[in-house]
This record gives C-alpha cells, sequence and structure tokens, in this order.
C-alpha cells in the first residue's frame, strides 16, 4: 500500500514525470531491496533452514524485547515533538508510526517528508517551528547517535574489542569522519538565533530524549544477544550492537535491516560465534521489525481510509 505523502514537492514531481525518474525511484524503492534480499536468501540457504529453525532463540524475554525496542522510538519522537510544539499540536501515535515505517522501509527521509506535509496541513504551529522543529530533531537525533558511536567505540578499544587498522599519518582521518557530522549540532547551540527558531532550553531537552532513546534501544539489542545465546561472550553482542548502530547512520541508504543482516552474518566468523544462531537472531531481529512496522501502522491507516470512504 502506497502511503499518502499529501502535497509533493517539485523535484519529486518532476522525477515522477519523466521516465528516467521514474525507473530511479524504482531502482531505489524495489532494485536494491531485492539485490539484497536474493544476496542474503542465498548465503542463508547455504546454511540451512531447518537448522535456522532449530537455533531460534528460547528465552521469551528474548520476544518481549523486540516488542519493546519497536516502540522506543515513536514514543521518543512523541515525547520530542510535544516538548517543541505543546500538548495541543502533538502528533498521533499513528502518525509518528507511519513516519517510523516509511523512513525504515522505504528512502531514508521519506517519513520525515510526509511528517513535514502532514503537520503543515493539519496542526497551527507558529511561524517557523514546523520546518526548524522536524530539521533541528533530525540533526539533535544524528548528534547523540555519533556522541554513543563514540562512546561504544572507546569502550571496545579499552577492552580489546576493537582494533583500528594502521594509518600512519592519517589517523586525523578518523576524527575527522566521527567530528564533521557534530558540527550541525555545535553550530545549533552556539548560533541558535541564526540557525534555528529552537531556544537553547528546546535544543537541550531534544538532545537529551533522543540520547536517552539510543541508550535504551542499545541497551536492549545487547539484552537481545545476551537472551538469544547466539554470541559467546558480553564483549561480542557489543560488537555486535555497535554494528547496527554505525550502519543505522549511514546517511540515504533504505533497508538498512537487510544490510545489517548481510554484515552481521559476514563478522560472525571474525566473532568467533557459530553462524547459523547468529544469522537465525538477525533474520528475526529484520522480520520482527517488518511485522511490527506492518502490523501496529497498517492498522490507524486502514481506519483513516474507511474513514475517507464514508466522509
Amino acid at each position: 500500500m502506497t502511503p499518502d505523502l499529501g502535497p509533493e514537492s517539485g523535484l519529486l514531481a518532476r522525477l515522477k514525470s519523466s521516465r528516467i525518474g521514474k525507473l530511479a525511484i524504482l531502482l531505489l524503492r524495489w532494485g536494491i531491496p531485492l539485490a539484497l534480499l536474493a544476496i542474503i536468501g542465498h548465503r542463508l540457504s547455504q546454511l540451512g533452514w531447518r537448522g535456522i529453525w532449530q537455533a531460534r532463540p528460547g528465552n521469551a524475554g528474548f520476544y518481549l524485547l523486540l516488542v519493546a525496542q519497536f516502540f522506543l522510538q515513536p514514543f521518543g519522537d512523541y515525547f520530542v515533538y510535544r516538548n517543541l510544539w505543546g500538548r495541543s499540536a502533538t502528533p498521533t501515535m499513528a502518525v509518528i508510526l507511519r513516519k517510523r515505517v516509511m523512513n525504515t522501509f522505504m528512502l531514508d527521509y521519506s517519513g520525515e517528508a510526509f511528517f513535514y506535509f502532514w503537520a503543515q496541513r493539519n496542526l497551527a504551529l507558529a511561524p517557523g517551528m514546523l520546518v526548524h522543529g522536524i530539521k533541528d530533531s533530525n540533526l539533535l537525533s544524528g548528534g547523540a547517535s555519533l556522541v554513543m558511536v563514540w562512546i561504544l567505540g572507546v569502550i571496545l578499544l579499552a577492552s580489546g574489542g576493537l582494533n583500528l587498522p594502521a594509518l600512519p599519518g592519517q589517523g586525523w582521518l578518523y576524527v575527522l569522519i566521527g567530528v564533521v557530522p557534530l558540527i550541525a549540532c555545535v553550530v545549533l547551540v552556539l548560533a541558535h538565533r541564526k540557525v534555528t527558531v529552537l531556544s537553547r532550553r528546546q535544543l537541550a531537552i531534544v538532545f537529551g530524549i533522543h540520547f536517552l532513546r539510543v541508550c535504551l534501544v542499545l541497551g536492549i539489542e545487547f539484552g537481545l544477544w545476551q537472551l538469544s545465546g547466539a554470541l559467546p561472550t558480553a564483549l561480542a553482542s557489543l560488537r555486535f550492537v555497535a554494528l547496527r548502530l554505525v550502519i543505522t547512520r549511514l546517511p540515504l541508504v533504505p533497508n538498512k535491516d537487510l544490510i545489517f543482516v548481510g554484515a552481521g552474518i559476514a563478522a560472525a566468523g571474525a566473532a568467533a560465534a557459530s553462524v547459523t544462531p547468529v544469522a537465525t537472531v538477525l533474520v528475526i531481529l529484520a522480520a520482527a521489525d517488518l511485522i511490527l512496522a506492518t502490523g501496529v501502522a497498517s492498522v490507524p491507516w486502514l481506519f483513516d481510509l474507511v474513514r475517507r470512504k464514508s466522509a
């Protein structure tokens, strides 16, 4: 079912009107995910589907954490926009879940585009608050995730769980890669009146909400790996948590869950773990997100369609 995006931007409309644009959109939406599915499906077939089924986690807590993890980001966004726009203009969870589904299974930030057009139609906000609220929330969310990447990197380096390749005279590249994305967050704080309508207090609260959400998500992911029994040590579990966090920060990459499945299977050998149990957990993580997103977010969608037809 294609989500209703509302008014379209001029660039998107021009792309859809041209043959090359239509092919490019079709390739991004279906070609890349199908190619990833084919590659991963072939690798899983080599491992054996019966073995994968038998290696599934038996701990009930594992499946409870799966459900809890799914709702952390939507609830984080709910509190962010409640803080920025007030209780009366807070988007419903149905809209926030729809945004999450689109960001996960379509192009990166396609959910933000939908959310912008929805808010433009349905909310009465002060001038600039809509654009800056969405823009700055995404910048601060990325900043919070990158801070956590650095924290995990330091923990893994200190514990011997991460070995950086030697690059004589080019060590500054590591620092540059990690610091440049945080510059936007620093600019928001130091020159906020020139680049945003949000106050420093609002920026601090939004950053705090996103950072707390990231901490909770990573804590649950660590618990998932520990309860699964697929990895031999807590350090190995932490490596996989860090791997997924890095993959989620890749810009403009669709279907990151599929990329994580492929990368995780490749990394299982390096973690001295049996590939089949790791592959099983990776498939469950990706499938659970898909099932929960489709099931939870589709219910409000169906209600909207029924209401529009009866109106």
